[in-house]
């Protein structure tokens, strides 16, 4: 990976990371509830939908201080879902990012609490005046993101894979809930961000679409492989929890070998698209690599 990359990507990284704390302390009072929230939302992370939104934007030259609030309005809604998907209810993870999950930290009803209220943060963010884009786009990104995020997406995926714990032995169910329940957020890291642009083509926005929804299977079977492979200082969370609690995933439905076969596959796929979309594209190959290739 080139030294060019490694420097946008340290760039990036710490200005979502800067913008989340300046939006915080800017717009919410302190308090014991904004300590909860503010314990999640600035507890690190990969920031790799935010960098999606940055890579994407770059190929139109989008405005970095527009993609700012799209990339901590995706940053947010990331930590909320975290936040409750660690709770006894759900996952029942008592580690995230190398720390205490939120309601381990301070306790669950509080957890639950700091997630509502993170998760209306994001599009409290879409629809400020500082934000300054059309209204008509504003209205279109809160509707993906409600569509993505709600009871047709990502929290539809949750509740299929809780449904299906212990009994799921179909692929083909398997890969209808991880879409939702983490392909969601993926493709929204590379739609949010075409959606206020003016200089990419429909044709070149249609190859987005389809490339973040192939990256959105890669990040969930590179998430099943290391959940395997790794240990619990490595990835900052419990490990083996999957299987311990007899969770469908890719490894539980079939060998290492063909999971990573599959996975080579979606990852050459990804570059295909990439490749015969107009513009720069360098960042965005490099960025999908990176996820590919990700140890943690």
């Amino acid at each position: 990976m080139s030294e060019s990359f490694d420097a946008w990507l340290n760039v990036h990284q710490q200005r979502i990371d800067k913008f989340i704390e300046e939006i915080f302390k800017k717009n919410y009072p302190k308090n014991y509830l904004s300590d909860v929230c503010s314990y999640s939302i600035l507890n690190g992370g990969k920031r790799f939908r935010a960098l999606l939104v940055y890579a994407v934007g770059d190929i139109s030259n989008t405005s970095k201080n527009l993609l700012d609030y799209i990339a901590c309005a995706l940053e947010l809604t990331h930590s909320y879902s975290l936040i409750h998907d660690d709770l006894p209810s759900m996952d029942n993870d008592d580690l995230r990012r190398g720390k205490a999950s939120c309601h381990i930290k301070f306790n669950e009803a509080q957890a639950i609490l700091a997630g509502d209220g993170i998760q209306a943060m994001a599009i409290e963010l879409i629809c400020s005046e500082e934000f300054e884009v059309k209204a008509e786009a504003k209205v279109e990104l809160i509707k993906n993101l409600c569509a993505s995020t709600g009871i047709k997406g990502m929290v539809l995926g949750q509740s299929l894979d809780m449904q299906s714990s212990n009994n799921l032995d179909s692929l083909k169910l398997l890969e209808e809930i991880q879409e939702l329940k983490t392909g969601k957020l993926i493709e929204l890291s590379c739609l949010m961000p075409i959606i206020i642009s003016d200089g990419m083509s429909s044709k070149d926005k249609g190859k987005i679409i389809n490339l973040s929804k192939l990256l959105g299977k890669i990040y969930q079977i590179t998430d099943d492989i290391l959940d395997a492979s790794s240990n619990e200082k490595e990835l900052g969370k419990t490990c083996g929890k999957d299987k311990e609690d007899e969770k469908a995933t890719y490894l539980s439905l079939m060998s290492l070998v063909e999971a990573k076969r599959i996975n080579e596959k979606l990852f050459n796929q990804t570059n295909k698209e990439i490749n015969s979309i107009t513009g720069d594209t360098e960042i965005l190959k490099k960025l999908v690599d990176k996820i590919y290739k990700r140890k943690f």
